[in-house]
């Protein structure tokens, strides 16, 4: 990498993306999320096929747009995503978007962020200062998260939340990049200056309709994957809950971990080290967040233990056992209406979430699902209609198709 170098990373977490990006900068590499909207899908399906997923063809058209905008200089920028290493599609983006670019014109490194040594000689270099920096990243994004999801439908006075949320996106972007605060005791101490900030929100005691989102991560997280659905649910009166993507990483840990077969014994050590560190912080922030009254799924193991009460948490293609287990634990929190977001022939969420919709809502009488497909060819009008079907005040009608 030489000058000034550009990493484009295309948009998926919008609330940890925020924060993580600063842990792959430095004074020789600038970091690009790309949220470019134009356009995008109808550029992807002219140089991906069809079948393949709406995250796929949404990634693959933000990047071929961005290299043709000009603002971005081909010759000396690479493109970074990640590799699960399971049977989701995703797996196999890179080639897809290798074959692309080429179609495109274009000729830019591929970059792959994984763990399990795939695209060994495109593989993204993952060190210690990397590792704790992107830890700090997904926990911080996980709290602000969390906390400006139930505290802005409530505030009085409008914009203070989101104001105090970007004080302190500033502030972490600052301690992130320069390696700062990063050990579990700084970590813990934020925590608490985190929580007692936004408890001094004055906020108001009127009734909202709670949901929650479950779902695959590009669908869940990602403002252009599910079309503003958090923009739709608030702007109808609803209080929204995603799960903080922390969880999503210690479920990785564990199904990669339940696989001992696949692992050599390194790679098992270290994925157990890491699970303990994960979770030994993602205690403290739940400590904080419901210190002040606040609302929280609790740590991993304890939310594996509640979902298990209802469903087999086995099964670790895509993402699996979370999406049903996210459900049961939605239910026991207090949010009694739950979208299911996810890409249509997506396989490993229809079986794996899907497959489990109607034995939860049998076995979880206080909770209603409403499954919400996202397609390439899908119309909005399609996709509202179905989310509106959750503000409605009728319980009794079944909402799984």
């Amino acid at each position: 990498m030489k000058d000034r170098y550009t990493i484009l990373i295309p948009a998926m977490l919008d609330e940890t993306f925020a924060l993580l990006k600063c842990a792959f900068a430095s004074k020789d590499t600038r970091v690009m999320v790309l949220y470019n909207r134009k356009d995008i899908i109808n550029t992807g399906l002219e140089h991906v096929h069809n079948d393949l997923c709406c995250p796929g063809a949404i990634m693959t058209g933000q990047l071929i747009n961005a290299l043709r905008s000009g603002k971005v200089d081909p010759k000396n920028c690479a493109f970074l995503t990640a590799q699960a290493g399971d049977a989701c599609r995703g797996s196999n983006y890179i080639p897809l978007i290798r074959n692309a670019l080429k179609k495109a014109g274009f000729d830019i490194p591929v970059l792959s962020l994984n763990f399990l040594e795939l695209e060994k000689g495109s593989r993204f270099r993952i060190t210690p200062s990397f590792i704790f920096k992107c830890t700090a990243a997904v926990f911080y994004s996980d709290m602000l998260m969390i906390l400006k999801n139930q505290i802005q439908p409530y505030e009085i006075n409008k914009g203070e939340t989101a104001a105090l949320y970007e004080k302190w996106q500033k502030r972490f972007k600052r301690e992130i990049f320069r390696g700062e605060g990063l050990s579990p005791f700084t970590m813990k101490k934020r925590f608490r200056e985190v929580s007692d900030s936004f408890a001094a929100i004055e906020r108001s005691e009127k009734k909202l309709i709670k949901v929650g989102f479950v779902g695959e991560l590009y669908m869940k997280y990602c403002a252009i994957g599910n079309r503003d659905m958090l923009k739709f649910f608030t702007s109808r009166g609803a209080e929204v809950m995603l799960n903080g993507f922390s969880w999503y990483c210690l479920y990785y840990i564990d199904t990669h971990l339940a696989e001992t077969e696949r692992l050599p014994l390194y790679m098992q050590a270290g994925y157990m080290i890491a699970g303990a560190y994960f979770e030994f912080i993602q205690t403290s922030m739940i400590r904080e967040i419901r210190r002040n009254g606040f609302r929280c799924f609790d740590k991993f193991t304890q939310f594996k233990k509640n979902a298990e009460k209802y469903i087999p948490c086995t099964c670790p293609t895509g993402d699996g056992y979370l999406i049903g287990a996210e459900i049961c634990n939605f239910a026991e929190t207090g949010y009694d209406r739950v979208a299911c977001l996810q890409p249509f022939g997506c396989m490993p969420n229809h079986v794996c979430g899907r497959g489990l919709y109607s034995s939860i809502q049998r076995r979880v009488k206080n909770v209603r699902l409403q499954s919400i497909d996202f397609d390439t060819s899908g119309s909005d009008v399609n996709i509202y209609n179905r989310a509106e079907l959750l503000l409605s005040p009728d319980f009794r009608q079944e909402t799984i198709r």
